[in-house]
């Protein structure tokens, strides 16, 4: 579908067409998953993530001033679906939280590792700041590229560098503190 006719349809759908809204789900369902998909790792939590998003466009659809960057506002809904989503998986006990698909070949002693890096790291990025969080979960999970990312969010390219840069230099200090490498290198000096 060219953006003509998804323009067209957002405008209908912003107006309460019901069959426009559906026909620019079906659309942008495979983006929303694949981006959701880099957000939560677990399939189930996807596709609530996606109903929610639908749900809550459809209850707001009218409130969209331009309906033409509805696929924008779309990914801007979901990524605060899964933000919500991800602090609520933190509220959890970890033997609640929802199982990874284990990896083949791995044992159980390298799964364990592999997950609690996987954690950490999630952890990490779960920690920063929405924006400097959307960006590196854009760029690195989903491997969109800046300029992408800067249409998604409706930023200048500029700023999307910029929170990336950031983020990077976050996590990198994050990081570095958590290194026990580091800590033995900056310990007492006589």
């Amino acid at each position: 579908m060219n953006s003509a006719d998804k323009k067209i349809l957002a405008v209908k759908a912003a107006k309460g067409d019901e069959a426009a809204f559906l026909a620019l789900m079906d659309v942008e369902r495979q983006r929303m998953g694949r981006i959701a998909a880099a957000c939560l790792h677990n399939e189930a939590d996807v596709l609530e993530a996606i109903q929610e998003t639908v749900c809550r466009a459809w209850l707001k659809r009218r409130g969209l001033r331009q309906p033409e960057f509805m696929g924008t506002w779309l990914v801007r809904i979901l990524l605060r679906v899964c933000a919500d989503e991800l602090a609520r998986r933190k509220e959890l006990p970890v033997s609640e939280q929802p199982e990874q698909q284990q990896r083949a070949g791995l044992s159980a002693n390298d799964e364990t590792e592999l997950a609690a890096a996987r954690l950490d790291m999630d952890a990490l990025i779960g920690s920063l700041d929405p924006p400097y969080r959307d960006v590196i979960q854009l760029k690195y999970k989903k491997d969109m590229t800046l300029a992408d990312i800067a249409k998604t969010l409706a930023k200048p390219p500029g700023t999307i560098k910029t929170w990336l840069h950031k983020a990077l230099g976050q996590l990198r200090t994050q990081l570095g503190a958590q290194s026990p490498e580091k800590e033995s290198q900056h310990g007492k000096r006589s």
